[in-house]
């Protein structure tokens, strides 16, 4: 009932403040650099891309509470963009503060996970010979860090909100998110599973773009030429800024609707409220 009472609401409130959709669609142009290095030269693109990695990860933390203030304001009635300056700055410290422990723990689970599956396939398959044992060691090794990612997104995703609308600090909002998600279970996994499904439709169809974005190998585009592929196999310049628009207006209005999403469930099932 609350997740279905918090998308109406999201919709609605939306409907009448699509100037965050706007503020949205300002990070997703984030993207345009690097893509459009990347139909030039894949080499380019990902230089580019880590440059701009950089970029988020400091512009992040800022973006975030601005937007859920301007998301707690639009479910009340109208927002501004003066609110998300403000909710942005007075927020920011406590934000990255939480965000950059996460960020860290991601790049270790990330690589932990990474050497696992790389080192469960070698052993697997044979390819340094045969053992059962290290197989499944490293096999519960990926599965643990995957389970443990999974957990903490899944327990800590509300930090940033506790943060903006109960104005506590870094420490304080992991420990106030925790407890709200432990006491909502239920309602928060109907929750996460709708914005887990519009991420992954989202990422998919940015992956495409990518791919098409990168400009094919001399040999490959002879294969593709004599199969009459060519004009799937990538769409230049020109094609690749033209798509991106269209990911980041999609992503735009998702995240919009998300961001208001989440603070309207978060309004509803915080303790003390």
């Amino acid at each position: 009932m609350v997740v279905l009472q918090a998308f109406r609401t999201a919709l609605s409130s939306l409907r009448r403040n699509p100037i965050i959709v706007g503020i949205v669609a300002v990070i997703g142009l984030f993207q345009l650099p690097s893509l459009a290095a990347q139909s030039i030269h894949p080499l380019v693109g990902s230089l580019i891309s880590l440059g701009v990695s950089g970029i988020l990860l400091v512009v992040t933390p800022f973006f975030f509470g601005g937007l859920i203030g301007m998301a707690n304001e639009a479910i009340d009635g109208r927002t501004r963009f003066s609110t998300f300056i403000e909710a942005g700055k007075r927020n920011y410290v406590s934000i990255f503060l939480v965000y950059l422990g996460l960020f860290a723990l991601n790049l270790v689970l990330g690589f932990v996970i990474l050497f696992a599956v790389i080192v469960t396939a070698a052993f697997g398959f044979g390819w340094t010979g045969p053992s059962t044992v290290v197989v499944v060691i490293f096999a519960i090794l990926g599965l643990l860090g995957f389970l443990v990612y999974v957990g903490v997104f899944f327990f800590i995703q509300f930090y940033a909100h506790a943060i903006v609308l109960d104005g506590v600090g870094a420490i304080e909002s992991v420990k106030k998110s925790i407890s709200t998600v432990r006491q909502n279970l239920l309602t928060v996994f109907g929750y996460t599973l709708i914005t887990g499904a519009g991420g992954i439709g989202i990422g998919v169809l940015a992956s495409v773009v990518s791919l098409l974005a990168t400009p094919m190998p001399a040999r490959q585009a002879e294969i593709a030429a004599a199969t009459a592929l060519t004009e799937f196999a990538s769409v230049g310049l020109a094609g690749s800024i033209a798509l991106t628009l269209v990911v980041v207006g999609l992503s735009a209005f998702v995240g919009g609707f998300f961001a208001i999403f989440s603070t309207a469930v978060y309004r509803s099932i915080r303790p003390g409220f």
